[in-house]
């Protein structure tokens, strides 16, 4: 019976201290892993996540029956194999990535918690036959390629703008 105990406490504890960090902060909720933290709108779910934290999709609400696109937002972390590599080489395959069926606005050099990064805007159509707008920013730090990528459709990408921006703002890679 105690050894049943155990395991029902070692089980309670993994439980609650496995799941995502992320906290209410006045209508914002808050995720923090060890190479990453975002703080976005309350409204928004976060769908998936892996068990080693190199990934997240957050959802937007549907805005009403009608609505066939939902807007996201999502993270990727890829290990690069090695590091030191330059940001002028990941723009090189980044700009080889696009092919004629992707519209690029814009493509330009950031930065972020000190590291240099790139930023692309294009258009692209979606599988459900939507034309959406895309916005990725690339960064690396050691090892790692980090893609964060806002996603609507393209006549709703102004109005989703400041929302992504928010979001943008108050993503720091560790």
């Amino acid at each position: 019976m105690k050894l049943f105990l155990n395991f029902i406490t070692i089980l309670f504890v993994t439980f609650v201290f496995g799941q995502h960090k992320s906290e209410d902060t006045s209508g914002k909720l808050y995720i923090s892993e060890k190479k990453y933290s975002i703080l976005f709108p309350y409204n928004w779910h976060l769908q998936q996540s892996d068990s080693l934290q190199k990934k997240f999709m957050l959802l937007s609400e549907k805005s009403s029956a009608n609505d066939n696109f939902i807007e996201n937002v999502s993270l990727r972390i890829s290990d690069l194999g090695y590091s030191g590599v330059k940001a002028k080489t990941v723009k090189k395959i980044i700009d080889k990535r696009f092919g004629v069926s992707s519209e690029i606005i814009s493509n330009r050099k950031v930065v972020k918690n000190g590291l240099q990064g790139q930023e692309i805007v294009y258009k692209q159509l979606m599988s459900n036959g939507v034309f959406g707008t895309i916005l990725q920013y690339f960064f690396i730090k050691d090892r790692d390629l980090y893609i964060l990528t806002f996603c609507s459709k393209s006549e709703d990408y102004l109005s989703y703008m400041p929302v992504f921006q928010y979001m943008y703002e108050n993503f720091d890679i560790r």
